[in-house]
């Protein structure tokens, strides 16, 4: 009885860790810049329905970013300093800009195979120290994510905000 209760306990232990928690993909330093490369996990950020977005969190020396990937079912572009605005659970909004133009590509916006063959995107958003504090101290509610077509707004599910935190813990 207590080998049966044990072994079910450290299986569910497993399973629970595992579902929430984020790792680091990349921890290295770069061959020719010296610099500290550490990249967590793709996670999921928005999938209700329309456009499917991901992102994991970059620390390149001292820079750290939100890099995103998203999938729309079409061609689009995203010109440098365009934003996603974020709103915080307590009510403060953030507003993060693209760091470079990018344009869909076929499998640029799929984790794993799921879109390899749609059109997508990759991208980064710089992020700064009281953008990241705020982020790490109150979760994200929904975002505005703005391309050079316009900009839809999206619900954030409490277990992606959960693992954005996580994620910025990590680093």
């Amino acid at each position: 009885m207590k080998k049966a209760f044990l072994i079910a306990l450290i299986i569910l232990t497993g399973v629970a860790t595992k579902s929430i928690a984020q790792k680091l993909q990349e921890n290295k330093t770069d061959d020719f810049t010296k610099k500290s490369v550490k990249r967590t996990s793709w996670e999921a950020f928005t999938s209700t329905g329309g456009p499917n977005a991901h992102f994991r969190i970059s620390l390149v020396g001292d820079d750290e970013t939100f890099d995103f990937k998203l999938m729309m079912d079409k061609v689009f572009s995203i010109d440098q300093g365009r934003t996603i605005i974020l709103k915080l659970d307590n009510g403060d909004l953030i507003t993060i800009e693209n760091s470079a133009y990018a344009i869909t590509c076929n499998g640029c916006g799929a984790v794993g195979l799921k879109g390899s063959e749609a059109e997508g995107i990759e991208t980064s958003y710089a992020l700064n120290k009281e953008q990241i504090e705020k982020l790490k101290a109150h979760k994200v509610l929904s975002a505005r994510i703005s391309t050079n077509d316009g900009y839809f707004d999206a619900d954030i599910k409490d277990k992606n905000a959960v693992k954005l935190i996580a994620c910025l813990n990590l680093l």
